[in-house]
């Protein structure tokens, strides 16, 4: 039992989220005896819901929680993710299948400007199944390496002002009347910073894997030491706390893009990852609707744990998902920011301060 164990701090949990604590059945026996505990884990879980990368929208949550006496949750242990490839599976390795898969191959009006630089416009959904997301995992480490790893904790920040100095972008506000009651009225702030992320692909374990999967597709000139970059955008969130565990989240962030950086453009990547045995037929074939070329910004849905919709916010296309127990968010792109609304709310309260936002 751990009833006397210390409080642990923010980053021990986001490891317990990861299962990569040294100590994982005690850390879950606390948590699970812990209120405080169990509402900073679900902060967390929430927090990555929204910001996930800046982008994947509830990307891989856990399980539902059940319900239990008192509104209190019973905490139920993280799914196991693969370390490092895991996290861009089933979010931002979607994204980069997405601008190597759906953009058309080269021509001479876009061949020196749109395939060297994908920059977001709108977002459109793209549902994904763990297993599928496992797959594609499993295939990108076949074929190279990933360096860097997207900012995923928001830094405190001492008011809105201050934020909004940091970025280039209006930092979108809830009106007041449109804040659920309970909530605080004045929220807390935090700021992400830009982050890139790299995918460098290595030709000769790329030709091994095609070898090995008797796959007569050949390794194009060039591809090694070709990176294709990811770069995630800077954010502010702005949280409202209740009683009750219940949280509404505002994200504002940048524009996503993605370029590469060697003598293939992402039309020749798209080419020959579309000939690539193993990743699943149900996700290429969703990517192959996305128009890249327009700017659609997929935003992977895990399926089998969250229902995703397509909606619209102010007439900007926009993603809404919702988890029973969980709550629900909705994302979209309006300029040059993706806006993201959280809580712990039903889909009619997200989409209504969604509306009314200011900035």
């Amino acid at each position: 039992m751990m009833t006397t164990m210390t409080c642990p701090d923010e980053g021990t949990l986001r490891a317990f989220l990861d299962r990569a604590d040294d100590d994982h059945a005690a850390l879950a026996a606390h948590v699970r005896g812990c209120l405080d505990c169990r509402r900073a884990v679900r902060e967390l879980r929430l927090a990555e819901a929204v910001t996930s990368d800046a982008l994947s929208l509830l990307d891989e949550p856990a399980a539902a929680p059940a319900r239990v006496s008192n509104d209190a949750y019973e905490i139920v242990d993280p799914p196991v993710r693969t370390r490092r490839w895991g996290r861009i599976a089933s979010g931002a390795a979607a994204v980069a299948l997405a601008v190597g898969l759906t953009l058309p191959p080269a021509g001479p009006a876009v061949a020196g400007g749109l395939l060297s630089m994908f920059h977001s416009r709108s977002v459109t959904e793209v549902t994904i199944s763990n297993a599928d997301a496992r797959q594609v995992a499993t295939v990108l480490q076949k074929l190279g390496v990933t360096t860097g790893t997207p900012s995923s904790s928001f830094a405190p920040v001492a008011s809105l002002a201050d934020a909004q100095a940091k970025v280039a972008y209006p930092v979108a506000v809830p009106r007041q009347v449109d804040v659920p009651a309970g909530l605080v009225t004045t929220p807390t702030v935090g700021y992400l910073a830009k982050s890139d992320l790299t995918v460098a692909f290595d030709a000769a374990r790329t030709a091994a894997y095609l070898q090995a999967s008797g796959s007569s597709t050949q390794v194009p000139a060039g591809l090694d030491g070709e990176k294709l970059v990811l770069h995630f955008p800077d954010a502010v969130a702005l949280q409202y706390k209740g009683a009750n565990e219940q949280l509404l989240m505002v994200v504002s962030a940048g524009a996503f893009e993605a370029s590469t950086t060697g003598p293939l453009d992402v039309g020749q990547l798209r080419d020959f990852l579309l000939k690539v045995p193993g990743i699943p037929t149900s996700l290429t074939n969703q990517l192959g609707h996305v128009d890249l070329a327009a700017g659609a910004l997929p935003l992977p849905i895990p399926v089998d744990q969250v229902r995703g919709t397509k909606t619209t916010v102010n007439g900007h296309s926009a993603v809404l998902v919702a988890s029973s127990g969980m709550g629900s968010a909705v994302a979209w792109q309006a300029g040059d920011r993706l806006t993201g609304v959280a809580g712990t709310y039903g889909s009619d309260v997200v989409l209504k301060v969604a509306a009314g936002l200011k900035g």
